[in-house]
C-alpha cells in the first residue's frame, strides 16, 4: 500500500512555490525585451551542424559561453514557440520551483530543522534581487546556475549521508553541466571544500579534484574568450572591489539599489539593512559545534567574489544566487531563536518582518516595472508589424523614442525576427534625449536628415508615432514639420534611401549591401572636434585577393590619405582625418579600389561591398 503524504509534508514542499507565483505573477506574464531578442536572433543563422555548434558554443555578449541557459534556451524556444513568451516562462519558473525543493532540502539537512529550511525558501524567494531573473528571460542563467549549485551539492551531501558512490557521481554530473549555464559555477568547488572542510571533514580531500576542473575550464574560456579589457565588463582588481562587495551586501540583506516604494523616512533603510546584518554576523558568533554558520556566511563572499571586479557593471541580480547562503543563515537563526526562550523568539520573529518589509514591497514595485516595460516593447514590436503589413514596399520611421524604449525595443533588432529590416528613429532623437547617457552610440539607428526628406518625397517612407500605448501614422503631420537637413556622421552604403548621398557611380543595392566600381564617391558631414577617424567597413570577393593583398586610398576634399591594405575577404579599415576636415559640413570622400572583379555573366565590375562608412 503507497503511504499516503501528510499535508503539512505536501505543504512544506508547495508554499514556496506557490508563494514565488503569488509575487511574481507579472513575471510570469511578461514579454521579451533588449538582449531576449539578440538571443532569439541567433536561430535564422542556424543553416547546417556546423552553424549549430557556433550558435551553441561561439563566444559572444562580452565573451560568454552559456550554451544551455541561453543558446539552447531560446534557439530551442523560438523554433518550437516563436515570441510566444509563456512557454519560455513555464520553463524559467519551473527551474526555479525546482531550486526552491532542493534549497528547502538543504536547508533542513544543515540545520536539522524543517521550519528552517522551509523558512530559508521564503525567505530566499522573497529577496528582490530574483525579480530579473525570474521576470527578464535573458537571466534565465541566474536561475539554472543556482538549480546546478544546488543540485551538485545535494547529490554532495547525500554521498555523505549514505557513502554511496553514485551520489559523487551525479555531483560530478551536475557540477559539470552548471559550467553550461553560467560562469559563475567555477565556485562550487570552494563551496563543497568549504562545508567539507567546516562540517564533515574527513571528506574534505575528495572535494579537491574539483578545483582542477574549474581551473581548466577558467583557462580554456579565457583562451576562447578573453576577458574585455576596455568597457563596463572591464576587471578591476583593486580596492573598488571592497566598495563593490559593500553595495552588493546591503542590495542583498536589504532592496536592491537600497531604495524601497514605501514613504519612509531617510534614516530608516539604513538602520534597518544595518540591524539585520548585525544580527546575520551575530549568528555566526554564536556557539555551535557543526560549524554550519560559517558555512552559511561563507556563501556570500564565494558566490559574489566573481562580480567584485566588475566595478562599472553591478547589476541588481549580482545577490541572487549569494543570498542563499544569508537565507538559510537568517532562517537557522529563526529556527534557534524560536527555541531559546520569548525574548530571543520576539527579536527573532521582529527582524524576519523587517526583512520582508524592505524586500517585499520593491520586489512587487520591480516586477510591475519589468512587466509594463515588456508590455511597451511588445506594442512597438507588434505595432511595427502591423505597420509593416500596411506599407510593405515603405520603410517605417519612428518618432518620439525614449531611451528606455530603445533599448529595451529596439536596440537588438526585434523586428528582424519578423522579415522587417528598414526601420529607423527619427533624425534628433539622440539630441531630445542628450542629458541621457543611455543614448550613447545609437547613430546607426537614426535615419539621416537627407535620406529622410528623399524618402518623403519618393512615397518610401512612412512615420509612426511611438508616443503612448498604440503607434500612430502621423506622416503627413511629420512631412510638414521643419527639419534639419544636415549630412550624418554614419552612413550603411546597402540602404536604399541613403543614395541620395552617394554618387552616381554606385551600384544599386545588393539586399544588405552595395557594390562599388574602381572609384567612387560620397558625402558626410564633418567631425565635430579633432581626433577621429573614417572607418571603412565591408568585403571583397576572394577572387580579387588571389593576386595578392588589395590597396584602397581614400581622398576627403582632394587630400590623399595614406593607403590601407586588405588582407582578407572581411574589412574593417581607419583612416585619420585631417584637421581640415573638422567641422564641415560636408565632406566629398572619395574611395579607390586597387583591383576590381567581373563576375562570370555580370557586367559590373566589383571593387568594395560596403557596408557601414562611419567617422567616429
Amino acid at each position: 500500500m503507497t503511504p499516503r503524504v501528510k499535508p503539512l509534508t505536501l505543504a512544506w514542499w508547495i508554499l514556496p512555490s506557490l508563494l514565488c507565483i503569488a509575487l511574481h505573477w507579472l513575471a510570469f506574464r511578461a514579454w521579451f525585451r533588449a538582449d531576449d531578442f539578440a538571443w532569439l536572433g541567433l536561430t535564422p543563422h542556424v543553416h547546417s551542424f556546423h552553424d549549430l555548434l557556433a550558435a551553441l558554443f561561439e563566444p559572444r555578449a562580452q565573451g560568454t559561453i552559456r550554451p544551455w541557459s541561453e543558446r539552447a534556451f531560446f534557439m530551442a524556444g523560438g523554433t518550437l514557440f516563436g515570441l510566444n513568451a509563456l512557454p519560455y516562462r513555464i520553463v524559467i519558473f519551473a527551474t526555479e520551483f525546482a531550486a526552491l525543493g532542493l534549497m528547502a532540502w538543504i536547508g533542513r539537512r544543515l540545520t536539522g530543522s524543517p521550519t528552517a529550511g522551509f523558512l530559508a525558501a521564503i525567505f530566499w524567494m522573497v529577496n528582490s534581487s530574483s525579480m530579473e531573473p525570474l521576470g527578464w528571460a535573458c537571466v534565465y542563467n541566474q536561475v539554472m546556475c543556482a538549480f546546478f549549485l544546488l543540485l551538485a551539492f545535494y547529490f554532495l551531501l547525500r554521498y555523505i549521508d549514505t557513502g554511496r558512490r553514485r551520489y559523487e557521481v551525479y555531483q560530478w554530473i551536475a557540477f559539470t553541466l552548471g559550467f553550461g549555464a553560467l560562469e559563475l559555477n567555477v565556485v562550487y568547488p570552494a563551496i563543497a571544500a568549504g562545508y567539507t572542510l567546516l562540517c564533515a571533514r574527513k571528506h574534505f580531500r575528495r572535494t579537491l579534484p574539483l578545483f582542477a576542473v574549474s581551473a581548466i575550464y577558467a583557462v580554456v574560456h579565457s583562451i576562447a574568450a578573453p576577458l574585455p579589457k576596455t568597457g563596463d565588463y572591464a576587471m578591476h582588481f583593486d580596492g573598488s572591489m571592497f566598495r563593490a562587495l559593500g553595495v552588493l551586501w546591503t542590495w542583498t540583506v536589504g532592496p536592491t539599489y537600497r531604495t524601497t516604494s514605501l514613504d519612509l523616512p531617510a534614516w530608516a533603510l539604513p538602520l534597518a539593512i544595518g540591524l539585520l546584518t548585525v544580527a546575520l554576523l551575530g549568528l555566526v558568533a554564536l556557539p555551535s559545534q557543526t560549524g554550519i554558520a560559517p558555512f552559511f556566511l561563507l556563501w556570500f563572499p564565494v558566490t559574489i567574489g566573481p562580480v567584485l571586479p566588475l566595478r562599472d557593471h553591478i547589476s541588481e541580480y549580482y545577490g541572487y544566487i549569494p543570498a542563499i547562503g544569508l537565507c538559510w543563515l537568517g532562517a537557522w537563526g529563526v529556527a534557534r531563536a524560536w527555541n531559546s526562550g520569548m525574548a530571543p523568539r520576539i527579536a527573532a520573529v521582529a527582524l524576519s518582518f523587517v526583512y520582508l518589509f524592505l524586500q517585499t514591497p520593491h520586489l512587487l514595485a520591480a516586477t510591475k516595472w519589468n512587466y509594463n516595460l515588456t508590455v511597451r516593447t511588445r506594442n512597438l514590436v507588434e505595432g511595427v508589424a502591423g505597420a509593416h503589413e500596411l506599407h510593405p514596399n515603405q520603410s517605417i520611421l519612428l518618432y518620439g523614442m525614449d531611451a528606455e524604449l530603445f533599448w529595451n525595443a529596439m536596440h537588438d533588432y526585434p523586428f528582424r525576427l519578423l522579415g522587417i529590416d528598414n526601420v529607423y528613429l527619427a533624425p534628433g532623437a539622440e539630441k531630445n534625449n542628450a542629458s541621457d547617457p543611455g543614448w550613447d552610440g545609437v547613430q546607426e539607428f537614426i535615419l539621416p536628415g537627407p535620406a529622410v526628406n528623399r524618402g518623403l518625397s519618393q512615397n518610401e517612407l512612412v512615420v509612426y508615432d511611438v508616443r503612448g500605448p498604440q503607434l500612430h501614422n502621423m506622416t503627413t503631420a511629420y512631412a510638414a514639420m521643419p527639419r534639419s537637413n544636415e549630412l550624418p556622421l554614419r552612413i550603411d552604403a546597402g540602404d536604399p534611401l541613403i543614395a541620395g548621398l552617394l554618387g552616381p557611380e554606385w551600384y544599386k543595392p545588393d539586399v544588405d549591401h552595395r557594390w562599388m566600381p574602381k572609384r567612387a564617391t560620397l558625402r558626410l558631414a564633418g567631425p565635430a572636434v579633432g581626433g577621429r577617424n573614417l572607418h571603412l567597413q565591408g568585403n571583397c570577393t576572394g577572387e580579387q585577393l588571389r593576386p595578392g593583398d588589395l590597396q584602397v586610398t581614400v581622398s576627403i576634399e582632394g587630400t590623399t590619405l595614406p593607403a590601407a591594405t586588405i588582407h582578407n575577404s572581411s574589412f574593417d579599415l581607419e583612416f585619420s582625418l585631417p584637421a581640415a576636415a573638422v567641422g564641415k559640413s560636408e565632406l566629398r570622400i572619395a574611395i579607390e579600389v586597387s583591383r576590381v572583379y567581373r563576375p562570370p555573366q555580370d557586367t559590373r565590375d566589383l571593387g568594395l561591398a560596403f557596408g557601414v562608412i562611419e567617422i567616429r
